[in-house]
């Protein structure tokens, strides 16, 4: 492209900035703060479960923001929302340091090659260390300006709202440094960042915008679907005729929802859009949904899993292959966007399964279904509690084994009562100690000749729950088997013991 060209036709594109970090340590109160996020109430539990994107303006400036999901079983999910983003926001609390997910985000943004503003939050709490902060990201090669390296760092308290216009300047600063440009007379191109099924307009899909101009009413396309644009919006849902370059958008109008992640392109028409994308009939299967194979005799947990949107399903996946599946495997027969059924009752049913069901309804004669045909449907609002429920579901199918602990020996010196189904013996008591409201094992001559209970234990004629080597003790001891002088009693206890995952 030449000079010329570059003058007439490129302009300045807003800056796409994404907040990574570890969870609780204040991405989501930062968004809150730099704009009064109040769209953001759409979380739960104070995790954001969907990859969201959402608009400002500084300084007559705008500055889009991406907010990706702070837990940790959104790995998958917050590495391609940096791959859309020009800057990245990487949140420390600066009281607790770098984390687990700290790291994790700083992996990310190396990898796709990021500007980094490191904001230290939570700045005004008493046991604040900055420095310290700044110490630890040095470790995993963060080197801030302050301590003589490239990365600007600042101190802000989201709570309070300290630093945050600086912490706007600064991301304006980094966008000028970094010279973000674009044409906008090359075709629109934009990046898919969520995707759900809409009752009541079908396929909805959120983008970033980063090519060209999209319009209203051209078609479009991805590696999984094609549409024509019926409806664009901007983050807060006003209906908008153009999107330009940065910009956070809603598309109605494709046929199928496309999957996460994927470029969108604009096409002459449909027939151009199919020629040139690899339509699959079911891009729900595109997904990497298996979480394992079948492997012999094998135990396997069964799931039909339906989902709020794609982005919540690929999480739900992350979760599932993270789980251990050494003794007890996890088979996906379902995997869908959209409210429970009648059908996919029938196919857990079929499979001996259950259906798991994350932010979506269950349609009446689903439930009716599911109470006829004895099949569980879990509802979940957040991704851990349905991670926890499916470990429990698998532990329920291992194997359960007999375990025995043997407390105590005592020797049989004499016969003081029998009765039908009873005795009572006494003697001394030669190793451990003998429980009372314990199993008996009576062994003669070296051998086990028969079982049964202790009911009471006694020394001095007072009952104790237990009585210790070398002490002498009376037993009143239920059984078939009799008990004779000479005999060893052995004290214990069986139950039975699950597998472990």
């Amino acid at each position: 492209m030449t000079k010329e060209k570059q003058s007439n036709n490129i302009t300045v594109k807003p800056p796409v900035v994404v907040v990574l970090g570890h969870i609780d340590h204040g991405k989501t109160s930062l968004l809150m703060a730099i704009k009064d996020f109040k769209v953001l109430n759409r979380e739960s539990g104070g995790i954001t479960q969907h990859v969201g994107a959402y608009q400002i303006e500084h300084n007559d400036k705008k500055i889009t923001f991406i907010d990706t999901p702070g837990h940790e079983s959104f790995s998958a999910i917050r590495s391609r929302g940096s791959k859309v983003a020009d800057i990245a926001i990487l949140v420390v609390d600066a009281a607790e340091g770098v984390k687990k997910q700290t790291k994790e985000a700083i992996s990310h943004i190396k990898a796709a090659n990021l500007s980094t503003i490191v904001a230290l939050n939570k700045i005004d709490k008493p046991d604040a260390n900055p420095d310290k902060v700044k110490q630890q990201l040095m470790e995993e090669d963060i080197l801030v300006e302050s301590f003589g390296g490239n990365v600007p760092s600042i101190n802000i308290s989201a709570k309070t709202g300290k630093g945050i216009p600086e912490l706007l300047d600064l991301i304006q600063l980094v966008a000028e440094m970094e010279e973000l440009k674009c044409d906008l007379t090359e075709p629109a191109q934009g990046t898919i960042i969520e995707s759900y099924q809409d009752q009541r307009r079908g396929p909805t899909a959120t983008a970033i915008m980063e090519k060209g101009v999209l319009k209203q009413g051209v078609f479009i396309g991805t590696d999984s679907a094609i549409g024509k644009t019926k409806n664009l919006e901007n983050f807060l849902g006003k209906d908008i005729t153009e999107a330009y370059p940065g910009d956070p958008i809603i598309i109605v109008g494709f046929e199928a929802m496309p999957i996460v992640g994927e470029k969108f392109t604009v096409y002459a028409n449909t027939a151009e859009a199919q020629e040139n994308l690899k339509i699959t009939e079911n891009n729900i299967n595109r997904l990497s949904l298996a979480t394992d194979e079948d492997s012999g005799d094998k135990k396997y947990l069964n799931l039909v899993l339906k989902s709020d949107a794609f982005g919540s399903l690929e999480a739900i996946v992350e979760v599932l292959k993270s789980l251990p599946q050494e003794t007890i495997g996890i088979r996906v027969i379902r995997a869908e966007v959209g409210n429970i059924n009648e059908s996919d009752v029938k196919l857990a049913k079929s499979a001996d399964g259950v259906v798991i069901a994350f932010r979506v309804k269950t349609d009446k004669i689903a439930e009716i279904t599911a109470q006829k045909e004895n099949t569980k449907i879990y509802d979940f609002e957040l991704i851990y509690t349905l991670s926890q429920k499916i470990r429990e579901l698998m532990e329920r199918k291992l194997v359960k084994e007999k375990e025995r602990t043997d407390f105590g020996k005592m020797e049989v010196s004499v016969i003081f009562r029998t009765e039908k189904n009873r005795q009572i013996v006494g003697g001394v008591v030669t190793e451990g100690e003998i429980e009372k409201v314990s199993n008996l094992e009576i062994v003669r001559a070296g051998e086990v000749i028969g079982h049964g209970k202790i009911i009471d234990l006694q020394a001095n004629k007072k009952s104790f729950p237990s009585i210790k080597i070398g002490k002498e003790c009376a037993v009143l001891y239920q059984g078939s088997e009799r008990i004779k002088e000479g005999d060893e009693l052995i004290s214990f206890k069986e139950e039975y013991v699950r597998e472990v995952l």
